[in-house]
């Protein structure tokens, strides 16, 4: 009888460590705890600008990419056109509630003003930041090209759904599904080694010339220069440094006329 009872206080003591350190974990990847569940919420942001801050004022809003670093990046756009002057690489982890947030919220008021009017177009890099988030990134490069980009909205739309199981294989198999797919073509594509390595070797490049650690993370790029921006802060900022890049494209193309 004593063995049973240490037994079971040990199984209640387990449990109770484990879901307390589920509830540090999810509350800090920015979920909250509503009406018996968690959801997730989208106010958390990688950065955020403080119009009283001065010492923020000071840093620079995007970081230069030295000239001479060659990137091997993915040419498959998402949004936007192929002939648009300003390209931005995104690297994105589908686990990640930063790039939902960007996905959900800040994307959709980017499309008219950029994307509809070709002047910038969308990479998507793959940046996984676990298995989960691997599994995720596989599938949308088995589904038809055409559909990645709604896609890629609705795996970040189900993430606490495919995040918080224990099973996220099961729920991911049924969104590609949707799209598509067959069960055994799903499958076949978790178990895919070239699209594996693929994705492994665009993160190492991000990883290893832009010295990306986080998600998400923006590479500006236009035939003038490349800059990164670790996180963004909001849609105003990132809408004004968008401008800045597309105007002195603009000068660059009309000196090259004259010329």
């Amino acid at each position: 009888m004593e063995k049973y009872i240490q037994r079971l206080s040990f199984v209640i003591t387990f449990i109770l460590v484990y879901v307390g350190a589920a509830y540090i974990y999810l509350s800090y990847k920015g979920f909250e705890y509503r009406n018996g569940t968690f959801e997730l919420v989208s106010s958390a942001q990688a950065f955020s600008w403080d119009e009283n801050n001065t010492d923020l004022q000071e840093k620079q809003y995007a970081t230069p990419i030295e000239s001479h670093i060659a990137l091997n990046l993915p040419k498959q756009n998402i949004e936007g056109s192929k002939k648009a002057p300003l390209t931005i690489y995104e690297f994105s982890s589908l686990g990640c509630t930063h790039c939902a947030d960007f996905h959900l919220n800040i994307l959709p008021k980017l499309r008219e003003e950029y994307f509809d009017t070709e002047k910038v177009q969308l990479v998507f890099v793959d940046f996984p930041l676990d298995k989960r988030s691997m599994q995720a990134s596989m599938l949308s490069h088995c589904v038809n090209p055409f559909d990645r980009a709604e896609f890629l909205s609705f795996v970040f739309s189900k993430q606490r759904e495919w995040i918080l199981t224990r099973e996220p294989e099961k729920y991911l198999i049924s969104y590609a599904k949707e799209y598509g797919l067959s069960e055994d073509e799903a499958l076949k594509c978790l178990k895919n080694d070239s699209i594996a390595k693929e994705i492994m070797f665009n993160r190492q490049e991000a990883i290893d010339k832009l010295k990306i650690e986080g998600t998400p993370a923006f590479l500006i790029s236009n035939s003038e220069r490349n800059e990164i921006i670790y996180g963004i802060s909001n849609v105003t900022d990132f809408k004004a440094y968008l401008n800045e890049r597309l105007g002195k494209s603009v000068i660059a193309e009309q000196q090259l006329i004259e010329k």
